[in-house]
């Protein structure tokens, strides 16, 4: 992530062709500055301004979620390649006859969260308990622990209960179902994205909110874009 400054955009005749906008594809070049946070923007040469993302709420929506996502979870300079991949393909099914397609944005926007978490070292883990270490044993439900960042075995009745196990109590557990835990722990660090669209679109859907809930509390803020999501 480079952060700049497009000095001269506004002029009649300077490099910046196609405008400024959020969610487009550009070729830049920019001269970094040691002495300054931002970096002077010198070319942006518009490739895909991507029209269907602001023709259609969802996918417009999926789309600034995504971009926002960025500056949250990556800190600047710090290359993270299959970030920047993923977030294309992103745009790209939002952008393409798929952005009309409500099932296919959520299972991508649930595919990208699961990539950038892996790529940050943030994986949750779902092939074990995360209190125990112990194998996870066959349930309907499991609880997930944000604060430890995956599954325990205990199932809850209610959000704000207590789950403990042998002598450790871990709080703030959230109830999630058995399928989702069996998906993710199908899927491994590095799935492709048609894994997340061949499956139904209520999983997919409980798969982004919980990936959605997990970053809001790794980032100790909420995070607006996600409203429309959490709360669908």
């Amino acid at each position: 992530m480079v952060r700049v400054l497009a000095k001269g955009s506004k002029r009649e005749r300077s490099s910046f062709s196609g405008g400024l906008e959020i969610c487009t594809l550009a070729s830049m070049n920019a001269i970094v500055r040691p002495s300054s946070e931002l970096a002077l923007l010198t070319v942006w040469d518009l490739m895909e301004p991507m029209l269907t993302i602001r023709k259609n709420l969802s996918a417009y929506r999926a789309a600034v979620m995504a971009v926002d996502l960025v500056p949250r979870m990556v800190q600047d300079h710090d290359p993270h390649h299959g970030i920047f991949d993923a977030l294309l393909t992103l745009l790209r099914i939002s952008n393409g006859p798929d952005g009309h397609n409500q099932d296919s944005i959520v299972a991508g926007l649930a595919w990208y969260q699961w990539i950038v978490l892996v790529e940050i070292g943030a994986m949750p883990i779902f092939d074990s308990d995360v209190v125990t270490g112990a194998l996870l044993e066959p349930s309907e439900v499991y609880g997930f622990s944000p604060e430890l960042g995956g599954i325990t075995q205990d199932p809850i009745t209610s959000e704000y209960e207590h789950v403990s196990k042998s002598s450790t109590t871990v709080d703030g557990v959230w109830r999630v179902r058995s399928q989702t835990v069996d998906f993710f722990r199908s899927v491994g660090p590095h799935p492709d994205i048609d894994q997340f669209l061949r499956e139904p679109v209520d999983r997919m859907l409980r798969s982004a909110r919980l990936l959605s809930a997990f970053i809001q509390e790794r980032t100790g803020s909420e995070i607006p874009s996600m409203r429309w999501l959490l709360n669908s």
